[in-house]
Parts: C-alpha cells; sequence; structure tokens
C-alpha cells in the first residue's frame, strides 16, 4: 500500500483560478479606485455622531443661513454656481458666482469645491467640463481659485462684517 504526498491535478488547478480570482479582483478594484482610503474614512466619519446639542445648534445656524440666503439674494448680493448654500460666499456678504465663472478670473474657495465635487447648478453645468489633467473648464477657461490677493480680501471683507454685525443692537 502506497501514500501519495502531494496534490492532484485539480487541487492544484482548483488553487490556481482561486489565487488568479482573488488577484483579479484586487486588481480590478485598485485599477478603478472602488475602494479609496478617502471613502473608506468618510464613511467613518458618518459613523460618528453628533451630540443632540451640536445638531440643534446645527439646526438654528441652517435657519439663520437660509434667512441670510434669501436676503442677499434679494438684494442681488448672492448669485451661488453651485448647490446648497455656499457658507463661504454668505460669510463675506455675497459673491456673484455665476458673473465670476463668466469672468474667468477665479472663484471663491467653496465654488470651487463644489464644481470640482459635481455639484454645479444645471445652468452652469452645460458649460463645463474636464481636460486631460482632470481640470475643469467652463466655457473652455480653465476654473480657478480666486488669488491670494483676493482671498485676503475676503477674508478681511469676512472680518469688517464680524465686527459690524457685532455692533448691531437688537
Amino acid at each position: 500500500m502506497s501514500v501519495r504526498i502531494g496534490w492532484s491535478k485539480m487541487q492544484k488547478l482548483s488553487l490556481f483560478l482561486f489565487a488568479m480570482t482573488v488577484f483579479g479582483a484586487g486588481y480590478l478594484l485598485g485599477s478603478t479606485n472602488a475602494l479609496t482610503v478617502q471613502q473608506v474614512n468618510a464613511a467613518a466619519q458618518l459613523q460618528k455622531r453628533m451630540s443632540g446639542d451640536a445638531l440643534l445648534t446645527y439646526r438654528h445656524t441652517r435657519i439663520e443661513i437660509e434667512k441670510l440666503s434669501d436676503v442677499l439674494t434679494a438684494e442681488k448680493r448672492y448669485l451661488p454656481a453651485t448647490d446648497g448654500d455656499n457658507f463661504f460666499s454668505l460669510s463675506v456678504g455675497g459673491v456673484d458666482a455665476l458673473r465670476e465663472l463668466e469672468e474667468g478670473r477665479g472663484v471663491d474657495p467653496e465654488t470651487f469645491a463644489g464644481l470640482y465635487a459635481g455639484r454645479a447648478l444645471p445652468e452652469v453645468t452645460k458649460h463645463l467640463e474636464s481636460d486631460e489633467n482632470g481640470r475643469i473648464r467652463y466655457k473652455g477657461n480653465i476654473v480657478r481659485l480666486y488669488s491670494q490677493e483676493r482671498l485676503k480680501k475676503m477674508f478681511r471683507l469676512r472680518d469688517i462684517l464680524i465686527n459690524r454685525a457685532g455692533s448691531i443692537r437688537d
């Protein structure tokens, strides 16, 4: 009676197919960025809950932001190019992001981020395209962030508004 040592051809083939399947799945997931570190981190952050106090404060802030948005829109000082409220624009007294896109001289940080995140309004989206380097173009012009000088000016404007609003009595 002899004892067979080693693997049969069927076992070797099964192991080879299993290894190739695992390798192929890993390659496919890696090459398509199907599971990136950012997605894993974002999912972990979503599971962390805000406290009740933080959520209540957030709710009250959202109500006030919507009021500010309505007032600045009525005054034609706030014209966003992206979906949702642009907190940066509202904090500096409003920005006409549509005009800034048309002029091609740069946009505020939140508009810039919103465009890259796919949050452009439909009337803006129809004029957007990406170039071979992944840069977004609006009507053929590369969308740029404000210049350093313009950013400094906007933050100074925010400081002025904070001081002026703090001096108003109810």
